[in-house]
């Protein structure tokens, strides 16, 4: 069945009775705005700052639609119509360059059209083309799809074939519900098995409940209902209803299929699918509650004051790093990541003997990582115990002989221990993997310059002020470096310019004071 664009204004109105006396459309949306707002779960889109790119590619994403949808309702004629098309164009194309979470938008449209204004015809597909053309950015913007089309869009992951992938979402998506019925248990770094075969119980249940929903969404699109009716669900709420679940496993398509990525669950996930099935949630609420008048808005109320107070408490545990890497090794005390996390802070609070406690359990967990390796052999740098930090370091490099930061580190514990040529050595083989390395021309020219070879340590300074022009430690070195060589007029501008950045700092102002002597 097809609607014309006023009887789609109307498709909501036979929805339930309004307890404010609102227009269904308005109460339906009223209640999945607070739902989606107060809920706990969209708490890592949010605080976590990375994430703002699911945030951005949502708002392109719905505001896409609904000027979409309202370019389809207006009448042809009506002025300001192809702005409307366009904007919903520009929209689509915005979400196509934030993240690759947009790629089913265009799919999106087609769904839309066919469940609330019947199957397009050839005259509205011509009007799709544009959209459809849109799925070619990103796959184009991916210059490791463009070199491999294997890669796709889960290049880097290489600890996970796309078959596990597949059968280990299949027991994410049930998590995932089950956190958008009952967000308890939240965490940022969930340890969650591997699954490798579909005919594992958990795998296979997962599928069965997930097939029965999808399966379910279908028989609500052709659903033909006449009252009374005891799921008390007229026709345009059970299409309402459906439309909310499908849209849950469209937008979850991209990262919950046989696309690896090397985590294979994130909350965040859950922000852009969690709407349909919120929508899908106030449809059901106001069908069950259609009887009594006033008690829609109480649950609502209810379920808003609930979720905003998990909310609130799982934004206590985001508060600071501390709060939140404890948390994880609480969650996760099997894994690696977050003991290596929970060490970075004890790390940068100075807390040293919690920071090598953590290290150490984390590489007991994941003896082959180079990175907290590295880590814990600047903690023992940090207290003196060179030997330590050397022999870590060196660890790193057998597992990865091209880490730049370990060179770097292991340059700066010779250039300490007096041992020149092997510190130059290790900040050449750092540079030489990564040139852009802005304190490791620094540390190279500082040993250049406690050697003499004044004219190179002016050239490792100068190039790391091209990288990093605020380096308070560039301007400072480059200025000792031109006060010995003689030229005192540029040796007091770098002064000058390191007090610009800090304008306490010591050893500048010592400098123009000797300097102007």
């Amino acid at each position: 069945m097809s609607y014309s664009c006023s009887e789609f204004h109307n498709l909501l109105l036979p929805l339930t009775p309004h307890p404010l006396r609102l227009p269904a459309e308005y109460w339906i949306a009223l209640a999945t705005a607070l739902l989606f707002a107060a809920h706990p779960i969209q708490t890592q889109a949010v605080t976590y700052i990375v994430q703002r790119f699911t945030s951005l590619a949502t708002l392109f994403y719905l505001l896409a639609l609904v000027l979409y949808l309202k370019w389809r309702l207006a009448e042809n004629r009506s002025r300001g119509r192809s702005l409307l098309y366009g904007g919903a164009l520009l929209s689509t194309v915005l979400a196509m360059k934030t993240k690759e979470i947009a790629f089913t938008l265009p799919l999106m449209l087609p769904l839309i059209e066919v469940i609330f204004f019947g199957f397009p015809s050839r005259k509205q597909w011509v009007r799709l083309i544009p959209f459809l053309l849109t799925l070619a950015i990103i796959p184009l913007s991916r210059s490791d799809v463009i070199e491999s089309a294997e890669a796709g869009f889960g290049k880097g992951t290489t600890t996970i074939s796309r078959p596990d992938y597949l059968f280990t979402q299949f027991r994410v998506v049930v998590t995932y519900l089950r956190l958008l019925l009952f967000p308890y248990h939240q965490n940022l770094d969930y340890d969650y098995p591997i699954y490798h075969s579909l005919l594992e119980p958990p795998v296979f249940f997962s599928f069965l409940f997930l097939l029965s929903l999808f399966t379910f969404s279908l028989y609500l699109l052709f659903i033909r209902l006449r009252p009374p009716h005891p799921s008390r669900l007229t026709p345009h709420s059970s299409r309402l209803m459906a439309f909310g679940i499908l849209w849950f496993f469209l937008t979850l398509s991209i990262e919950s299929s046989i696309i690896p990525i090397r985590d294979v669950i994130f909350e965040h996930r859950l922000y852009l699918p969690s709407v349909g099935l919120l929508l899908a949630e106030s449809v059901l609420i106001s069908a069950l509650l259609e009887r009594w008048k006033w008690m829609s808005a109480v649950v609502l109320s209810s379920l808003v004051v609930i979720l905003s107070v998990a909310t609130y408490e799982r934004n206590l545990i985001w508060k600071d790093e501390l709060t939140l890497w404890s948390d994880v090794v609480q969650k996760s005390p099997n894994k690696a990541r977050g003991h290596n996390g929970l060490g970075v802070v004890y790390q940068n609070l100075e807390r040293f003997d919690k920071a090598i406690q953590e290290y150490k359990t984390a590489l007991t967990l994941n003896p082959d990582s180079a990175s907290i390796h590295i880590n814990l052999g600047n903690v023992y740098q940090s207290l003196g115990r060179t030997d330590d930090a050397i022999q870590e370091y060196k660890t790193a490099l057998t597992l990865r002989p091209n880490f730049a930061d370990a060179h770097s580190n292991l340059g700066n514990i010779y250039g300490v221990l007096g041992r020149l040529d092997e510190a130059i050595g290790e900040y050449k083989t750092a540079l030489a993997l990564n040139p852009d390395n802005a304190p490791a021309h620094i540390n190279l020219g500082t040993v250049y310059k406690d050697l003499g070879r004044l004219e190179a340590a002016i050239r490792e300074y100068q190039t790391a002020l091209k990288l990093k022009p605020d380096f308070l430690q560039a301007h400072y070195g480059l200025g000792q470096a031109y006060e010995r060589v003689g030229r005192t007029q540029e040796a007091t501008r770098e002064f000058e310019q390191a007090l610009q950045i800090k304008s306490d700092y010591g050893p500048a102002l010592q400098a123009l004071k000797s300097l102007r002597q």
